[in-house]
């Protein structure tokens, strides 16, 4: 029963920024910032430029009906000059005036307001004099007016020589070319939308290349694994000269890794390996020693049998070490092939029963023989570690009970006890090497190196398995392993 101690739930979570995410944000922030301040100062220029251009245009335009009112205030008896103006005159002034290509004109004063024939046309009294009014009180005279129907119109007021009562002479000058400006003002701004969004399309492709090595070295740390390291290196061409130094320091580092795990298996396999002949001789000795000698006295007997469980417990300890380190260098050897599941439960149950005080139970049926896939020495020695397992977080007398199932597609065997259990965040950490579960403890007498799971999952993936284990706290453990059924022979 093995895990990781659980991480401590009061630390906070650090957190970190993404260069590649910051690059792309400050990259379409100086964009969208450059596309309004140019929307900005297009439109601002786009009105000075409209103001100046047709003020100019309406103040030329303006000179030849000035010319003939003036000329007709001129030709007045000084009399009704004096008096001048009503609205009557006004009219009189207006009449004569011939404006072409949309033209309108307008005298507004103090007695009210006269327009040419073409203004009453296009346009209600109120609307002429609101338009009169807004020329009259804009700087130098002159404004545009958008209307309504995407038209605009360009105002411009002069004053008329005389007093109050002569009022101003009012142009009106359509703009046919305003509603074109507003059309280019909406695609401007509608392509630099488009413009922004293209960008920062080609930003995110950008920066997701540029930023390929670094997510190449993030994904080969992810992937660093003793029996891997060969391949955790990262390719270094056509690599940015600027992250050169770094893939070239991490490639170096995996070599530096490489070494030292080698050696690290070498010597575990080394040691794993020397280290079982000796303690197998001296097992060998003690059972000898306790066989075919009658005159032992009790103490003497309790020890050695003492002495000979520490040998064995150590020389399957040191077996263990030398399967994992077998695994690691790509050299343990396992079978393929179709075996008797019965007979290796059956083989287990013998040797775990003689061994251990617990009884077990089991559902299995002499007039059946289940077939799998796999090893049959391998699925022995990983019942071995889950009954063994099972005893040391068990009391003495608690049952342990072997469930054999077969299915169509595969055979499970199930290996259920009624101890401590264990609790639901350590379930998925028990298979790691050399750890053991928070939580539970170990029977008297009983020790633990924390790579019992680890061995059996190794072992059972190895045959195309899997393992699995359902726990609750007080309750037990059923831990499950599946292997492949074996194909059906073909009826003759």
């Amino acid at each position: 029963m093995t895990s990781a101690d659980p991480p401590n739930s009061t630390a906070q979570k650090e957190k970190h920024w993404s260069l590649a995410r910051r690059f792309l944000w400050i990259s379409v922030s100086v964009i969208v910032a450059q596309s309004v301040i140019s929307l900005a100062i297009t439109i601002q220029l786009r009105k000075i430029f409209k103001h100046n251009l047709f003020n100019v245009r309406s103040s030329a335009d303006v000179i030849a009906p000035i010319s003939q009112i003036n000329d007709k205030l001129d030709q007045l008896p000084a009399e009704q000059a004096m008096n001048c103006c009503s609205q009557a005159d006004y009219q009189e002034l207006i009449e004569p005036l011939r404006l072409y290509d949309g033209k309108i004109g307008l005298i507004y004063g103090k007695p009210g307001l006269a327009a040419t024939r073409s203004g009453l046309i296009s346009f209600e009294p109120n609307e002429l004099q609101s338009f009169a009014e807004q020329a009259i009180a804009a700087e130098d005279g002159f404004t545009i007016l958008d209307l309504k129907l995407n038209k605009a119109i360009a105002l411009k007021a002069v004053k008329l020589p005389g007093g109050q009562a002569t009022g101003h002479f009012v142009l009106l000058r359509p703009l046919l070319s305003q509603p074109l400006m507003h059309t280019q003002s909406v695609i401007k701004f509608l392509s630099e939308l488009f413009l922004i969004g293209i960008t920062t399309v080609v930003l995110i492709v950008v920066a997701r290349k540029l930023f390929n090595p670094i997510r190449n070295i993030s994904s080969n740390l992810a992937q660093i694994e003793l029996n891997k390291l060969e391949t955790a290196k990262v390719s270094t061409q056509n690599a940015p000269i600027e992250i050169l130094p770094i893939l070239d320091e991490f490639n170096q580092m995996v070599n530096r890794l490489q070494e030292s795990a080698t050696n690290q298996k070498q010597f575990a396999s080394t040691i794993s390996h020397e280290f079982r002949t000796p303690i197998t001789v001296v097992s060998g000795f003690i059972q000898s020693v306790l066989n075919r000698d009658d005159n032992l006295s009790n103490r003497t007997i309790t020890s050695l049998s003492i002495a000979n469980q520490e040998a064995l417990r150590l020389n399957r300890m040191l077996s263990d070490l030398l399967d994992l380190s077998r695994a690691d260098n790509n050299q343990l050897t396992m079978l393929n092939e179709t075996f008797s599941v019965s007979s290796a439960i059956q083989q287990t149950l013998k040797m775990a029963r003689s061994a251990h005080s617990n009884p077990i139970s089991d559902n299995l049926d002499p007039n059946q023989n289940i077939q799998a896939v796999g090893d049959h020495d391998r699925l022995i020695q990983c019942l071995e570690n889950l009954i063994g397992n099972a005893v040391k977080y068990s009391d003495p007398d608690s049952p342990i009970d072997v469930v054999l199932n077969a299915q169509q597609d595969w055979v499970d065997v199930l290996i259920q006890d009624h101890g401590q259990g264990i609790a639901a965040d350590q379930q998925e950490l028990i298979f790691n090497r050399f750890t053991r579960a928070q939580g539970v403890t170990l029977r008297r007498g009983q020790t633990s190196s924390g790579l019992g799971l680890s061995i059996v999952k190794m072992f059972v993936e190895a045959m195309g398995g899997s393992v699995s284990v359902d726990s609750s706290v007080g309750e037990g453990s059923s831990f499950g392993i599946r292997l492949q059924s074996a194909p059906s022979k073909p009826s003759s």
